[in-house]
């Protein structure tokens, strides 16, 4: 019998997790099975403590727990209702079904139904959600059903057409509008964040296109892609891009936007054998404090002012233009200016990013307090035993030594993971 080279006991990141009870009534020995072994083994998570089955040559290779993975539900660890209680208490459950905030996971991409305390009912992706960076109730946001992709469509239409109006509503008299209209070339724009899946959705834009139609107004709708019956509710259509929330993605469909409007561009006619795009300038990185001034106003509650002070102290005075933290949500993907309480230093961060679950300040103070960690004198431990094995003058020697991240080394003496390199690792 070929000898092993080495066995699953002599491997601490192995042996640390091995269910010892659960591989022993099945028969399974540690120090007879190879670390590149296919037989499935027992094994219980030491962070979150779920308990599986897997392939002792997976888990060698680095393959880690499905529940921190977030490759599998855990009620109770990784759902929705256990990570984030506050979030799940404005789950729709008349309107998601069997889907509940107990069988989801915090990080999924799924698409649901969400209610805000104000009653206000809309969809947005889980992650998006949990992140902290994520979207709030679109129609709280500024007091109306607005975003900042809509308007920063109309803020660069304005540019060409000073009598575009934003929500026009004169032609309709049961509530309906146009996201944008230009009244010198009839034309109305609607800006559809997300495609069309229920027959309500659809039979009420189909008789606000025909209520255009009465009026002479051509209609194009800007949308994800194009549902069955679609060119029954529109003139013409613009395909949206996946991403149309970064930056690129949308200046891209802006772009394409202007070169079918505006009158300057032959992009689409193409009466000049040589394409002519619009002259309009499209910068949103340089204009979006611009934009979004021109429609946030004061929110009544859950504002960054409200709910989150200390950070809203160190909202930047001037850099931020007239947009302040009793103006904004605190999940916002603004990103805005602030000055550090600590060093003075002047920086731009997300709103969601300073607020979110890992939330970042000055990255200043954070380089400061990095470098100094890495200064530390360390011990090395054994996992099982804790009998020392090593002593390093800091943790920078001992990383370039042991070959293992300086960060993971930190975290562990921090408390933050349980070993590195196999190891367990303390300040001295």
């Amino acid at each position: 019998m070929r000898k092993l080279k080495e066995t699953v006991s002599q491997v601490p990141t192995l042996m640390h997790e091995w269910d010892i009870e659960k591989n022993k009534a099945v028969g399974l020995n540690p120090e007879k099975l190879g670390s590149q072994s296919n037989f499935y083994a027992f094994w219980k998570c030491h962070k979150c403590g779920y308990e599986w089955s897997a392939k002792i040559n997976n888990r060698y290779n680095g393959r880690g727990c499905p529940c921190c993975a977030r490759k599998k539900v855990v009620p109770g660890i990784n759902d929705l209702a256990t990570t984030h209680p506050t979030l799940a208490k404005e789950w729709d459950y008349s309107r998601n079904g069997s889907l509940t905030p107990n069988n989801v996971l915090y990080g999924s991409s799924k698409r649901v139904y969400w209610l805000c305390p104000e009653g206000h009912s809309y969809t947005a992706t889980i992650n998006h959600r949990s992140s902290g960076n994520g979207t709030n109730c679109p129609i709280c946001n500024s007091g109306r059903q607005t975003s900042f992709a809509e308007q920063a469509f109309f803020y660069y239409i304005k540019k060409i057409f000073p009598d575009a109006i934003n929500r026009y509503t004169e032609i309709f008299t049961n509530g309906m509008e146009i996201d944008i209209f230009i009244p010198s070339i009839k034309l109305g724009i609607e800006y559809d964040g997300e495609a069309w899946h229920k027959k309500e959705i659809f039979e009420r834009e189909l008789k606000k296109y025909s209520i255009c139609q009465q009026n002479g107004i051509r209609l194009l709708r800007i949308m994800e892609k194009s549902p069955t019956g679609i060119i029954r509710t529109a003139d013409e259509t613009l395909s949206m891009p996946k991403h149309i929330y970064e930056h690129k993605y949308l200046a891209q469909c802006i772009r394409n936007l202007l070169d079918k409007i505006d009158p300057q561009s032959n992009m689409w006619t193409r009466k000049n054998p040589l394409p002519l795009h619009s002259g309009i300038d499209i910068n949103i990185q340089r204009d979006e404090q611009e934009i979004r001034s021109s429609y946030m106003t004061k929110l009544r509650k859950g504002t960054l002012a409200e709910l989150y002070p200390q950070i809203a102290s160190e909202w930047h005075p001037t850099d931020n233009g007239t947009i302040s933290p009793d103006k904004i949500k605190p999940g916002s993907d603004y990103k805005a200016a602030w000055i550090c309480k600590t060093c003075g230093n002047i920086y731009r961060s997300t709103v969601g990013h300073r607020t979110g679950k890992n939330p970042t300040g000055c990255p200043k103070c954070g380089l400061e307090k990095v470098t100094a960690a890495k200064r530390k004198a360390v011990k090395m431990l054994n996992i099982e035993t804790g009998a020392l094995i090593k002593s390093f003058i800091s943790v920078s020697e001992a990383s370039r030594q042991m070959r293992i991240s300086s960060g993971n080394i930190v975290a562990v003496c921090k408390h933050k993971r349980s070993q590195a390199g196999g190891y367990i690792w303390e300040y001295i």
